[in-house]
């Protein structure tokens, strides 16, 4: 092995590097939570004063819950429970849809994190 694969090998690492420390930073802390009924926007609201709200929708109401900076869909109609397994939201970005009811909770700030789906 010569100076100039060990200069290559040393630069393909710092280009790695590089990439995912710019690429994979944390986003910005989320400020704000979405909630979207079927086609129109049911409310938007901040994540630093903790409430609970009512989402009816076709199939029954869903309960979105905001707490500490983060929101999650605490019940819903769905026989499988798809949206409380989302957890807690708390980057922006992050969100939780309930299908049978038509409700999605999205999670709002500054800047999204780096996410395959929106890459």
């Amino acid at each position: 092995m010569t100076r100039a694969d060990g200069l290559v090998i040393l630069l393909a690492i710092l280009l790695v590097m590089g990439s995912y420390v710019w690429l994979w930073t944390p986003a910005t802390p989320a400020t704000q939570v979405r909630v979207v009924a079927g086609d129109r926007e049911i409310a938007r609201l901040p994540l630093d004063q903790p409430r609970q709200l009512e989402v009816t929708g076709p199939a029954g109401i869903t309960v979105v819950e905001i707490r500490d900076g983060a929101a999650r869909c605490a019940a819903s109609p769905g026989s499988q429970g798809i949206c409380q397994q989302a957890g807690w939201l708390r980057q922006a970005g992050d969100m939780a849809v309930s299908l049978p009811n038509r409700v999605i909770i999205e999670v709002l700030g500054d800047e999204w994190a780096f996410d395959s789906v929106n890459y």
